[in-house]
């Protein structure tokens, strides 16, 4: 386990890297377009990667789109939702999210 910590004048605040996975997944939920891996599958645990550089963090993030999206509209709403949802929820600034396509589901007929 990971561990994401923050200093400041009150102490030390310690987030574990599966926490701050956690809430990024939450996050994906809420963009239209993102096909969720199978629970407790490898891409699942492997879909999203935390950084810590100082005070600011670096995400990156391994998803699966639907086929009919436009990639460029969701990768942006996932770089915005994953970063204020990740800044409201804790202390710690976004530098970066990078959004990583790996694969694109098609609709079965």
């Amino acid at each position: 386990m990971k561990v994401v910590n923050r200093y400041d004048e009150s102490g030390r605040l310690v987030y574990s890297s599966e926490i701050v996975r956690d809430i990024v997944d939450c996050a994906l939920n809420e963009v239209d377009g993102v096909v969720k891996f199978a629970v407790n599958s490898k891409q699942a645990r492997d879909s999203i990667k935390v950084e810590q550089v100082g005070d600011e963090m670096y995400v990156d993030v391994y998803v699966k789109l639907l086929y009919n999206v436009e990639v460029s509209d969701v990768a942006s709403c996932i770089q915005s939702t994953a970063k204020n949802t990740i800044e409201s929820m804790t202390e710690f600034k976004v530098k970066a999210v990078n959004v990583h396509v790996i694969e694109v589901e098609f609709e079965e007929n």
